[in-house]
């Protein structure tokens, strides 16, 4: 039976590879707030940003990074392990363990990436919710490392949006263009306080909300929302 279920696990790691492969060689990025990115990764002495993303927006802010230097946190649920997996073809590693379940593994296997110089990337909101919060996993890896939270965002023109999925889950149609936008650097202190990690998580989710309302506007047909890009 043990067996059988891990055979099993591995032709779903597959099939969902092979699915989001083939979409991936369809898609078009185009890039916004650049400036965003370099101004970040002068406050790093290895310029290195932790990088804060909506759970929703996974699917297009990891294929926008793929076989670039990043680390992300996957839950140690089967959906992990699919996502891990997929992520592992597309040159990222994974740092396995959630708020909920081992959490404390997860965090050391994340300062070992930032040690080899990975960018980090979090959904702050993952795994399970609830949407648009954000939980203090980043704010307290960026204290430690002294990374600055670089908040982005990557939503395709057209899309698949599972509704009964918690966080209304976005998967980009084939043959689409994907906006990916990077706001402003959050610098986070390296001696925070705990009282402070709410000041910072509404900060974070102010930014992550104000690129996506930019977006939306955007892909309604409004002119100059992202002023500065694409580029």
């Amino acid at each position: 039976l043990i067996m059988q279920r891990k055979f099993k696990e591995k032709i779903i790691c597959w099939m969902a590879y092979s699915f989001i492969g083939a979409l991936y060689l369809t898609y078009r990025f185009r890039w916004y707030g650049l400036e965003h990115d370099q101004i970040a990764r002068r406050i790093h002495p290895h310029a290195q940003v932790a990088i804060a993303i909506w759970h929703r927006n996974s699917i297009g802010c990891m294929l926008s990074h793929a076989w670039r230097r990043l680390a992300i946190l996957v839950s140690l649920s089967f959906d992990g392990e699919v996502i891990a997996y997929v992520a592992r073809r597309f040159g990222i590693h994974s740092a396995r363990g959630s708020s909920s379940r081992g959490g404390g593994e997860a965090f050391r296997q994340l300062l070992t990436h930032h040690k080899e110089g990975y960018d980090l990337g979090l959904t702050v909101d993952g795994p399970r919710g609830p949407r648009y919060k954000v939980k203090p996993g980043i704010i307290a890896i960026a204290a430690r490392t002294g990374m600055p939270i670089l908040p982005f965002a990557a939503v395709a023109r057209r899309e698949w949006v599972l509704h009964k999925a918690w966080d209304h889950f976005r998967i980009p149609k084939p043959f689409t263009e994907i906006l990916c936008v990077f706001g402003e650097p959050i610098p986070i202190p390296r001696k925070i306080e705990s009282t402070n990690f709410e000041v910072y998580a509404e900060m974070i989710e102010q930014s992550l909300m104000n690129l996506e309302e930019k977006i939306r506007r955007t892909l309604s047909g409004e002119k100059n929302v992202l002023p500065q890009g694409p580029e």
